[in-house]
């Protein structure tokens, strides 16, 4: 049956190219957030939250100079940890004060597991507003069922400890076995859409792209997966598939080349948000 909603019941709403394809075991839906409404997250996160963290860490002297160096980085590997690492390698970062001194065992001025614990124990995550009741009850029903047998995994640009923050804060934290989330500081120097991210995370939870069914809200992960022989989910933000005014991209910090796309040859089925992905497991898997 359908994902259950505050007890009722939602009429199914997605496209779907091709509901003939033999059903996958492997489910990485690797986006985490599941509404429109969580986007003033993301930008606390992509501004304050980055800029905050290099001029503490990294000594950038204003929060202007450090935001766009982050932008023009993030633009480049989607990533504010891959982006730093390649801002100090070219570069970029400002030079240390004189006479400070690297902890012991590091070379280099960024570290991503020190973005890990900065963002993980200083971003404001009561801007994601807590659990989403739909989100939860869809990933219930596709854990729940044995027929479909998921095998459900996380995936993430962004740093681990992040990513198991914000998947507590959202309620769904319980659905994922710890070796079953993936962050960026998993799979550097690699990140999305590397293909070798998605070669690593594969290799890790033994599966194989024809097997896995991958969950995103970005055209550059989508083809990258499509590429790959995964099938491919797009969520393209809410009121978008329903006939209304397009809603524009759930993930705000994808730029106009990124934005969701579902007209797009790599996508195999699209749906407004996360917690409609059981309507489209339901037409691919049967009840």
């Amino acid at each position: 049956m359908p994902p259950r909603t505050s007890g009722r019941s939602r009429r199914p709403c997605g496209r779907l190219r091709n509901n003939a394809l033999p059903p996958p075991p492997s489910l990485p839906p690797s986006s985490v957030s599941s509404d429109i409404r969580r986007k003033g997250f993301t930008a606390h996160r992509n501004t304050d939250g980055a800029t905050s963290f290099m001029m503490e860490k990294l000594h950038f002297p204003s929060r202007e100079e450090a935001q766009a160096v982050r932008d023009e980085y993030f633009k480049r590997y989607h990533s504010t940890a891959k982006g730093l690492a390649a801002a100090e390698a070219d570069g970029r970062l400002p030079p240390p004060p004189a006479g400070a001194v690297l902890p012991d065992g590091r070379t280099n001025v960024f570290d991503p597991d020190e973005l890990d614990e900065y963002w993980s124990n200083r971003l404001d995550f009561a801007l994601l507003g807590g659990p989403d009741p739909e989100c939860v009850d869809a990933f219930d029903t596709m854990t729940g069922n044995p027929r479909w047998n998921l095998n459900v995994v996380a995936f993430s640009n962004g740093p681990r400890k992040y990513v198991l923050r914000v998947l507590e804060e959202i309620g769904l934290i319980k659905f994922f076995a710890p070796d079953r989330v993936f962050g960026v500081t998993d799979v550097l120097p690699h990140c999305k859409p590397d293909v070798g991210s998605f070669e690593r995370v594969l290799r890790s939870i033994g599966a194989r792209p024809e097997e896995t069914i991958m969950v995103e809200d970005s055209m550059k992960n989508v083809r990258a997966a499509k590429a790959l022989g995964m099938r491919t989910i797009l969520v393209v933000g809410r009121g978008r598939l329903r006939g209304g005014e397009e809603g524009p991209a759930i993930d705000a910090e994808a730029g106009a080349e990124d934005a969701p796309d579902e007209t797009d040859p790599a996508v195999d089925a699209a749906i407004e948000v996360a917690s409609e992905v059981g309507n489209v497991l339901k037409m691919w898997l049967g009840s």
